[in-house]
């Protein structure tokens, strides 16, 4: 195989192992085990103030953003208000890190998020 086409070929397949790439918002996730939704919504005060790793699928309703996982949902900001989650995200996966509150916005279970990747 000539050089060129050696290279042409580690091009494409850069492409393509890039296009399913995860967005990030805020700080590059460290790699925490995750917690369930559900057993922080049971167990909120054991886990309030802690820095916690969640997954899930992602709702977005009038502007507020969640991560849900069967039944149970979280709501999710960003710790950083510079730093907007995407509106149009709904039906996509995240994961998410940050510190847990017990009594966030509106009194429901948090994640004050410090990093976010999203895959679409």
């Amino acid at each position: 195989m000539k050089p060129r086409s050696v290279l042409a070929a580690l091009l494409l397949a850069g492409l393509a192992f890039s296009a399913g790439a995860a967005e990030l918002y805020g700080r590059p996730l460290r790699g925490l085990s995750p917690v369930a939704i559900a057993e922080l919504r049971e167990k909120a005060a054991a886990f309030d103030g802690k820095t916690i790793r969640v997954r899930g699928d992602v709702l977005s309703e009038d502007g507020v953003f969640f991560l849900s996982e069967r039944e149970a949902r979280l709501k999710v900001t960003m710790r950083d208000a510079g730093i907007p989650l995407p509106g149009d995200a709904s039906g996509a996966r995240a994961t998410a890190e940050g510190v847990f509150r017990a009594k966030g916005p509106g009194g429901e279970p948090a994640l004050e998020a410090t990093g976010l990747e999203l895959t679409r």
